[in-house]
């Protein structure tokens, strides 16, 4: 209702007017909602409800100038706001106008962005073209490399070997100098040879009864050596044979001496069967300290008192006796023991 009246204000003033005179002539009090039809120029007709309270009829007087003065401003009112409209309407118009220019704007950007991306697809293909081509450049740079490679491995390989078949062909040339120089000595030899065997075709007979002698002594002197070697060989055998018995027997005083050692460290325990007998086995360091002892091969006599006393009496005889010579000396050393 604000609204209406602040949109048609003369329109409102005169139907308060025709329902004072309505009022001051029929002097009636009611109460009632009305319907009242108005209009101004430029718009439709509408209903406007308007609840109007009749009070009781009071005597006024209507000032005319005072109604004219309202209507003045009114109608002041109305053409300010009717300006305001044309304004408003302008604006309106202007800023229709410029949104078509930005549309026009955002559809020729939009026109240039689908055409950048055409030609950004375009190059993005020809770039993956151009990068095809790349790599098949290279992959026949590559083919080439390997080819030139292996041309140049082969052009090295046929320059070593013309270097080793040159090489070859100058020791040749150098053997073949060498063997073509004895060769000359060889025949001036040959030559002044025959000039001395010519000279002395007398002392022929001479030289070949001396070369038979020579024969004959250089056999009797290989003789007589075949005879000294075989009685080297022999002497050698003896020597070997008296060396292996020598140490046979110094190995065997090297045991007896162990053994001996052994036994005088026995400690005869009680009840001990003087026909017992064990082989012991006894592992030793260079200096004839006891590694290990084991008895081994006990006969029915040999009662398990008996195989300890064996075997504290070897430990007792730590060290043992060293050898008669190095070449002796064995690691592990296996005798009968017997009390």
């Amino acid at each position: 209702m604000i609204k209406f009246i602040v949109k048609h204000p003369i329109a409102v003033f005169l139907a308060l007017l025709l329902h004072v005179i309505i009022v001051a002539a029929f002097y009636i009090n009611w109460d009632e909602t009305e319907v009242i039809k108005v209009s101004s120029q430029g718009s439709e007709h509408k209903e406007v409800k308007q609840i109007v309270q009749l009070e009781p009829m009071k005597t006024f007087t209507v000032d005319a100038s005072q109604v004219q003065a309202q209507l003045t401003k009114l109608k002041a009112d109305q053409e300010a706001k009717r300006l305001e409209q044309k304004l408003l309407a302008a604006k309106t118009d202007q800023e229709r106008l410029q949104l078509k220019e930005l549309q026009k704007k955002q559809q020729v950007e939009k026109a240039k962005a689908e055409k950048a991306k055409k030609q950004a697809e375009e190059q993005k293909r020809k770039a993956a073209i151009e990068r095809k081509k790349t790599e098949e450049a290279k992959r026949l740079a590559l083919i080439e490399k390997k080819k030139a490679e292996a041309e140049r491995r082969k052009a090295e390989k046929a320059k070593q070997a013309a270097l080793d078949a040159e090489k070859k062909t100058k020791e040749a040339k150098q053997k073949t100098a060498i063997a073509e120089k004895q060769r000359l000595e060889e025949e001036k030899k040959t030559k002044a040879l025959e000039k001395e065997l010519a000279n002395k075709a007398k002392e022929k007979k001479a030289l070949e009864k001396a070369a038979i002698e020579a024969k004959r002594e250089k056999e009797k002197q290989e003789a007589a050596a075949a005879l000294q070697r075989q009685l080297d060989e022999e002497a050698a055998d003896q020597r070997a044979a008296q060396k292996r018995k020598q140490m046979l027997s110094l190995r065997e005083s090297y045991i007896s001496s162990i053994t001996a050692k052994v036994k005088d460290n026995w400690r005869t325990p009680a009840r001990i069967s003087p026909d017992a007998q064990c082989d012991l086995k006894i592992t030793q360091s260079p200096g004839g300290n006891i590694t290990s002892v084991k008895v081994l091969n006990c006969n029915k006599d040999a009662t398990a008192q008996f195989k300890d006393a064996a075997e504290k009496a070897v430990y007792r005889a730590e060290p043992l006796p060293a050898p008669p010579v190095k070449e002796l000396f064995e690691r592990e050393i296996t005798f009968e023991f017997k009390p």
